[in-house]
């Protein structure tokens, strides 16, 4: 098996997106269909979740079935995420009420966002990865993984490759506001979406000759009138942090871009859906794979998507 390839060792880099990041569970169910092995991978917050767990454990229909089955626990349910996602007013209502409600829980959110350390507990965030991921270090994994994270203080990008595997994760996915900080050998960590969206060059540092990197992030679509300061503030976050991703990604050897379409980050109610386009998105990308990895030479190919 895989003897077309012996030479190349493929690595997977999989970004942040939160709900949107579920679609790498598809991505790699169609590398397995294809057999296309992953031999490492690195993830930034989402993709470092489902980098750990697969890294830990490379068999891909028991990873889909421990996330659904935490997507459906009650440990999930306490972390309320449900009451970030933004509706729209044709599927859940519609009239000055229903628009003065969203308005309501957004500025709930904003409030409690800035005036706690997170929204959501350091004991539910443990707990989901106690569910989620075993109790071994990184050098433990059968596959090799990093995980990439912010330092608040310096500044600069941090690459966990060693020590808790539980802990590379959970700072690599403290999103903030929303999740807590980690102490990390003295450092406050942070989401690691900041500094490297998808984390393309700590994957050649583990020894890939090829990377395939998978980028979930929402496109940034034109945008009117914004409606407070936090708005602009959040705008102008998202459109520094897309060009600093599209210019990361230009390191990678091919691209893959699941259709994950408008979805909101922290809507997770259409799970299945999102696993099945990432699986789709990589099923088309099948015969670009192929053709890298069949080439002499493959550094930087510049596939895209």
């Amino acid at each position: 098996m895989f003897k077309w390839f012996d030479n190349k060792k493929v690595g997977l880099a999989l970004g942040g997106g939160a709900a949107r990041g579920l679609a790498h569970i598809g991505v790699l169910q169609a590398l397995e269909e294809a057999e296309v092995p992953v031999q490492m991978l690195t993830g930034t917050s989402m993709g470092a979740i489902i980098g750990a767990m697969y890294a830990a454990d490379p068999r891909i229909d028991l990873l889909q079935e421990r996330m659904l089955e935490y997507l459906s626990s009650d440990i999930f349910r306490k972390a309320r995420l449900d009451f970030v996602v933004e509706r729209k007013n044709n599927v859940d209502g519609e009239g000055l009420f229903f628009r003065f409600s969203q308005l309501a829980r957004k500025k709930i959110f904003f409030t409690l966002a800035m005036t706690m350390i997170s929204f959501v507990s350091q004991e539910t965030r443990d707990k989901s990865l106690e569910f989620l991921l075993p109790d071994i270090d990184i050098e433990a994994t059968k596959l090799p993984f990093a995980a990439i994270a912010l330092d608040l203080d310096s500044g600069k990008e941090v690459v966990i490759k060693s020590g808790s595997l539980r802990k590379a994760v959970a700072a690599t996915s403290a999103l903030p506001g929303i999740l807590p900080p980690v102490e990390y050998n003295g450092r406050q960590l942070v989401d690691g979406g900041w500094i490297n969206a998808v984390p393309i060059e700590p994957a050649r540092d583990l020894g890939a000759d090829i990377v395939i990197a998978v980028d979930v992030g929402s496109n940034l679509i034109e945008q009117g009138d914004s409606s407070s300061g936090l708005d602009i503030v959040f705008r102008a976050d998202a459109a520094a942090r897309n060009a600093l991703s599209n210019l990361q990604l230009q390191q990678a050897d091919l691209i893959v871009c699941p259709s994950v379409g408008i979805t909101h980050w922290a809507d997770f109610s259409h799970a299945d859906q999102i696993i099945a386009n990432g699986r789709d998105s990589t099923l088309r990308r099948i015969a670009d794979i192929k053709a890298l990895l069949k080439m002499k030479t493959s550094k930087f190919s510049f596939f895209t998507s």
